[in-house]
């Protein structure tokens, strides 16, 4: 498969307001498409919000195991010790999108997100996204 360029990615409401404020510079994830260092990750929050609410780079993509992952991003993820281990029970393999570049915008709604794509359904884990669908996004996050 061919690395993306533009991803959608599903964060809980208070993961991704640490991401925006900045107290929060590693997602984590148990699995990942395959995306590369440069990715636009469009960060849709989910319920009660419903709405992408800005963007990211993928300054860096770590992978390894649970403790390697804690060791080198535990005071940049924006959990405690004993959410991370419950988040990778069971896991063998984890990964940490260092995350740059972050801006916060406007909502698009989940009503925008279906006219840009019909039938439209927050991804699990992460979506591509076309340049063109993209493009639409920023004009509607960042209008001026």
């Amino acid at each position: 498969m061919n690395p993306v360029e533009n991803a959608l990615i599903s964060i809980r409401p208070g993961y991704a307001e640490a991401i925006f404020t900045g107290s929060k510079t590693v997602e984590l994830r148990r699995r990942i498409p395959p995306i590369t260092k440069g990715t636009r990750l469009w960060i849709y929050v989910t319920k009660p919000v419903g709405a992408v609410l800005g963007v990211a780079e993928v300054k860096e993509i770590v992978a390894g195991t649970p403790a390697e992952i804690w060791e080198r991003c535990n005071g940049n993820t924006g959990i405690d010790r004993s959410e991370f281990d419950r988040y990778f029970d069971a896991s063998v393999s984890a990964f940490g999108l260092i995350l740059a570049n972050v801006r916060k915008g406007l909502p698009a709604s989940m009503e925008t997100l279906k006219e840009l794509r019909p039938g439209f359904h927050p991804p699990q884990v992460m979506t591509r996204l076309t340049d063109a669908e993209a493009e639409s996004l920023k004009q509607h996050v960042f209008r001026p």
